[in-house]
């Protein structure tokens, strides 16, 4: 019987008894706990149920008793009624769920049964005297629980007793049964161990002995086989049975055939190592030779005399390469071995020609077996003979082929002189590029020892022309020393420079500062002044005579020309500092000849000119891209001085769109490909042709001398060519004296629209303060819309303030003022009626800015409109009072109407 029969066996009975033990011992145990799920189940949920029952038949009694001992109706009526019939569905799912768990138990079931008979009973007399309650009769409704209800409650309570003790009398004779299968199962367990534990040790003596027995045979087999000599006669194991231990005789069998193979090819692996080894010395042996060499024809000759009778060959010829100056490299011979006495070979190749060459572009060696009888002989003392192999064999260096070598031999080379003949050319292919490095260095050596003779020659005339030199470099060095002192003389005169141009800038920055104060301190007494004189002329109350109205508007008119120079001084301060600012917008062209209309026509009536607007139709609906402001401003001052300067006659203005090539005689580069023309001219008295290059100069005029007729700073046409340049256009003069003149603005326009755009907000509000301002000018009127609003007027200065007050007023606003930020701060706090503040924005301790922020952190202000005044008319100052918190900016001398237009737009926005 085989081995693993036996364990099979032997196994097979432990683990059939181990089966046996568990299911018997399984069984008991399922026994057991089928019997303890019956008592704690089964009994334990019936007798709870049964409790259960109990308890809602006394929550039923419990809460009639509480409705029958009530002598009033109470709140807590409804929810004893809502309790007992909860009560009642709980005893009926109950009583349902008892019944169902004694279908195979009858006198179970009849009591349960009686139960519940008794359980209608109950509700029955219960509902009856909830029924009562119901209707208002308490009486009825005790008696009828006193000789019905009652008696119902207690023998249900008496059958529930009568269960329950059935039940624990089934738990019991469920113990007992219980502890009768536990011995049982303790006696049976302790038989299954000992016998499991016999039948084990029987399969294992045995196992034990079969297995020990043919071990034993192995063992010795293997120790002969292990003092054996050779390994290629080792001994075998004679096989008896067919076990398992056979097998491992067998195995051991096949073990030792393999071991004897292994030393066949283990020796036959020597003698290939010690070929290989023939090989290397043979190897090393060669490139010893190539020691000393130092020329590429003396290396070929070495190798191919010792290399060809080394591999068995009988011819051998050897090719180099050589870069020739067209490019194409070529294989010329430069060794041989045993040549014949006629030439044998050719003397070269080009790379792809014949086999060398072919063999160079492949890179791989190339074998002719048994070639032609005419192809070679190879020739000795006794004869001549074809070869029967032909070996051509590449050299390369870093993968490009350097030379090629070709053999004959009367046999065929076997592998090893292959092997041998690739070994060498690897060795040989670094040996040609070493040996030719040093070809090169030595020709170079050579070259360089005639350039050093040559050099020395070189030398010695050098030496002769430095002395020359350095005589040249002395007088070069005077005149370094003198040039020298002359840049430290320019160092001192550039530091004078730049600090006369710090001195410069100080200054300008100076004149800036002053004209910026200047304009302030002379715009706030002119703002009262404009204001008050305006009312004066208005003279609404009629207490006036002509003559003082006359001067009234004398002291006005004159208040407007000096604010008219105040801003021309500063606009010319602005442009020379760089800070004038301009703001690009979209503006229609006609708007402008509406505004030379509306600002002109009156003052040329009143001279008796005649003024010509002229505006083309196809360009009246244009719009152009340019600052508007600036635009009036230069037209503005261009037709005051035609008008100023001319008596009789016309003065006109001609709008026209021109093509740039129009404009080559103008000497000025212009930007973009259309250009706007904007001539002004008139009959005036003209400019004299010397006096036209002065004209747009700062404080110059035509006529310079102190009894010149007509007035003027000459400041008007300096502002207006600075302007020009700033929009990238020109003003141009042509004048001649007693004819007129014609000053012409041009400005590239980059950008058109022909369709007409909805003005701008900015510029409707322009146009409707303009309206407003004209209206006013014919005839002042009270705004019933301003009538009782309340203002509140911050401003230090006490003239402003009486003004600004008069002027309101007499709109019946009422103003309240402050002079300074923190006392408006106080006064707005006080006044929570304030609709508007007008905000002065130079004030001492707290300024306008300040003060506007302090008024915006109350969340209460939040929407108050914030109107800020100032004399600054500096850059940026509107952006300033924007950021400040204020809603709109205005500058003084304030324009009265311009001021309550602003009120009316933010008092109704």
């Amino acid at each position: 019987m085989k081995l693993r029969t036996k364990l099979i066996v032997g196994f097979a009975s432990i683990l059939m008894l181990l089966v046996l033990f568990a299911i018997i011992v399984l069984n008991m145990f399922f026994s057991m706990n089928q019997a303890m799920h019956g008592i704690v189940n089964d009994n334990y949920a019936r007798v709870k149920l049964a409790n259960n029952v109990r308890a809602n038949i006394n929550g039923i009694y419990s809460e009639m008793s509480a409705l029958l001992l009530n002598t009033e109706e109470t709140p807590h009526a409804g929810a004893s009624r809502d309790k007992i019939d909860q009560a009642e569905v709980e005893l009926n799912t109950n009583l349902n769920e008892l019944s169902q768990m004694f279908e195979d138990k009858p006198d179970a079931r009849k009591l349960v049964q009686t139960v519940q008979i008794l359980h209608t009973s109950f509700i029955n007399s219960a509902n009856t005297v909830l029924q009562f309650l119901q209707d208002d009769n308490k009486s009825s409704a005790r008696q009828w629980y006193n000789q019905h209800t009652e008696p119902l409650r207690s023998t249900l309570f008496s059958n529930l007793n009568q269960f329950n003790s059935l039940q624990e009398q089934e738990m019991d004779q469920a113990l007992k049964k219980s502890s009768d299968r536990y011995m049982l199962t303790i006696r049976a367990v302790s038989l299954l161990v000992v016998a499991t534990f016999l039948g084990g040790a029987f399969v294992a003596v045995w196992v034990f002995r079969s297995v020990v027995r043919s071990l034993s045979r192995i063992i010795a087999v293997m120790n002969q086989a292990s003092f054996a000599e050779h390994n290629d006669r080792l001994p075998r194991i004679e096989l008896k049975t067919e076990d398992e231990i056979a097998s491992i005789g067998h195995a051991y069998n096949v073990m030792a055939g393999s071991l004897e193979r292994h030393a066949q090819e283990q020796g036959e692996t020597n003698r290939q190592l010690q070929e290989q080894n023939w090989n290397k010395s043979k190897v090393a042996e060669i490139t010893a030779l190539y020691q000393g060499i130092q020329t590429l024809t003396g290396l070929a000759d070495v190798f191919i005399t010792f290399v060809t009778p080394a591999i068995g060959a009988s011819y051998g010829v050897f090719y180099l390469r050589q870069d020739t100056e067209e490019g194409a490299p070529r294989l010329a011979k430069a060794g041989v071995y045993a040549s014949a006495p006629e030439a044998v070979g050719a003397e070269g190749f080009s790379f792809g020609e014949g086999l060398v060459g072919q063999c160079a572009v492949e890179n791989r060696m190339l074998l002719l077996t048994e070639p032609p009888t005419n192809y070679i002989r190879i020739g000795s003392g006794l004869g001549y003979a074809t070869p029967h192999q032909i070996a051509i064999v590449p050299v390369s260096f870093e993968g490009s082929v350097v030379a090629v070598i070709e053999f004959a031999s009367f046999h065929a080379f076997n592998p090893d002189q292959l092997q041998l003949l690739d070994d060498l050319t690897e060795v040989l292919g670094i040996t040609i590029h070493s040996v030719s490095g040093h070809m090169q260095v030595q020709q170079l050596l050579s070259e360089s020892q005639l350039f050093s003779e040559e050099l020395q020659t070189q030398s010695e005339e050098l030496q002769l022309q430095q002395e020359e030199l350095k005589a040249l470099n002395d007088q070069l060095r005077e005149q370094i020393e003198a040039s020298e002192r002359k840049s430290a003389e320019l160092e001192k005169i550039k530091v004078e420079l730049e600090d006369k141009n710090e001195h410069v800038m100080l200054a300008s920055s100076y004149k800036t500062e002053f004209l910026t104060n200047m304009s302030h301190e002379l715009r706030t007494p002119l703002n009262s002044l404009l204001i008050l004189s305006q009312m004066l002329a208005d003279n609404k109350e009629g207490n006036l005579t002509p003559k003082q109205v006359e001067y009234s508007q004398t002291i006005y008119s004159s208040g407007r020309d000096l604010l008219g120079l105040i801003n021309e001084v500063l606009d010319l301060s602005k442009i020379e500092a760089g800070k004038l600012e301009v703001t690009f917008d979209w503006v229609r062209l006609n708007g402008f000849a509406e505004f030379v209309t509306r600002q002109f026509e009156p003052v040329a009536a009143d001279k008796g000119l005649c003024f010509e607007v002229k505006l083309g139709e196809a360009i009246a609906d244009l719009m152009i891209y340019t600052d508007e402001q600036r635009l009036q401003q230069v037209l503005q001052n261009l037709l005051s001085n035609a008008f100023k300067f001319t008596e009789q006659g016309t003065v006109a203005i001609e709008m026209q769109l021109l093509p740039v090539e129009h404009m080559r005689e103008i000497p000025f580069n212009f930007k973009g490909d259309i250009v706007l023309s904007i001539a002004v001219s008139d009959t005036g008295i003209g400019i004299p042709a010397d006096k036209q290059g002065v004209i747009f100069e700062a404080f110059r005029q035509a006529d310079g001398t102190t009894s010149r007729k007509f007035g003027g700073t000459g400041l008007g046409l300096s502002i207006c060519q600075k302007i020009a340049q700033l929009l990238d256009g020109y003003i141009r003069v042509d004048s001649e004296e007693g004819a007129g003149s014609k000053f012409t603005l041009y400005l590239p326009v980059n950008r058109v629209r022909g369709e007409l755009l909805p003005p701008y907000q900015e510029a409707a509000a322009a146009l409707d303060m303009e309206a407003a301002d004209s209206a006013a000018d014919a005839q002042a009127l009270v705004d019933s819309t301003l009538e009782g609003k309340k203002v509140l007027l911050v401003d230090d200065d006490l003239r402003n303030i009486y003004a600004l007050m008069t002027a309101l007023e007499t709109q019946r606003i009422d103003v309240i003022f402050a002079e300074n930020g923190q006392e408006g701060i106080h006064l707005l706090q006080e006044n929570s009626d304030v609709d508007l503040v007008l905000m002065d924005i130079m004030m001492p301790k707290m300024d306008g800015y300040e003060a506007i922020r302090e008024i915006r952190k109350n969340a209460r202000y939040t929407n108050l409109p914030i109107i800020a005044l100032t004399a600054k008319a500096m850059k940026y100052d509107r952006e300033k009072c924007i950021e400040a918190g204020a809603n709109d900016y205005i500058s003084k001398p304030i324009q009265l109407n311009q001021l309550l237009s602003l009120i009316r737009v933010w008092l109704y926005r």
